[in-house]
């Protein structure tokens, strides 16, 4: 919480102290793409580059963190380091999403695709996998509808991934209806992570 809170508030001062900083209001709390120069999709490119990598050197690790971090740090793995390190690759993504998806949409884009990854598969690789595909496509068609439509480019991303969610989650209804899926469980902890 510190540490992702205190990222992000040095990665707005950076970005205010450069002029780069949105005065527009509206942009800042729902997203413009249009306001996007050449330096933030830099910024953006460097920020996917440094999470990819971080979750490539470190899968194990985050892996095991995620699921157990009491057993990780029996095993030693160093948990306080890996959820620093998870936190500020977080704020870094959130601060690089700014421009595109606004303050008040950031949230639901980051927890929107893995739960619905969640929904249609136990691999937690595959998982992974999954929700950047259904977080990248959603932010591609997004934008590309929200050019014809007129209407927030940060709003209509997060609108299809919520329209992907409902899909898979009356798919995964309908699943749990067939013997041996496994996806009653599944439905079962969604709901509990939604209601938390």
């Amino acid at each position: 919480g510190i540490i992702t809170t205190c990222a992000f508030a040095l990665g707005v001062a950076l970005i205010s102290r450069h002029g780069q900083f949105t005065r527009d209001f509206d942009a800042a709390l729902f997203g413009e793409i249009l306001g996007i120069t050449s330096g933030d999709l830099a910024v953006i490119g460097g920020v996917l580059v440094l999470a990819a990598a971080v979750v490539f050197a470190f899968w194990k690790q985050l892996l095991f963190t995620t699921f157990d971090s009491d057993v990780a740090s029996t095993y030693g793995v160093p948990v306080p380091w890996v959820e620093a390190l998870f936190s500020l690759v977080l704020a870094a993504t959130v601060i690089a999403s700014l421009q595109v998806l606004g303050a008040t949409l950031i949230a639901a884009a980051l927890v929107i695709p893995p739960v619905t990854a969640r929904l249609l598969t136990d691999s937690f690789t595959r998982m992974f996998a999954l929700a950047a595909l259904l977080g990248g496509a959603s932010g591609l068609v997004g934008v590309y509808v929200s050019w014809f439509i007129d209407v927030s480019s940060g709003a209509t991303v997060v609108l299809l991934q919520g329209a992907l969610f409902v899909v898979a989650l009356a798919w995964a209804v309908a699943r749990s209806r067939w013997p041996g899926t496994g996806t009653g469980e599944r439905l079962a902890a969604i709901e509990g992570a939604a209601i938390d």
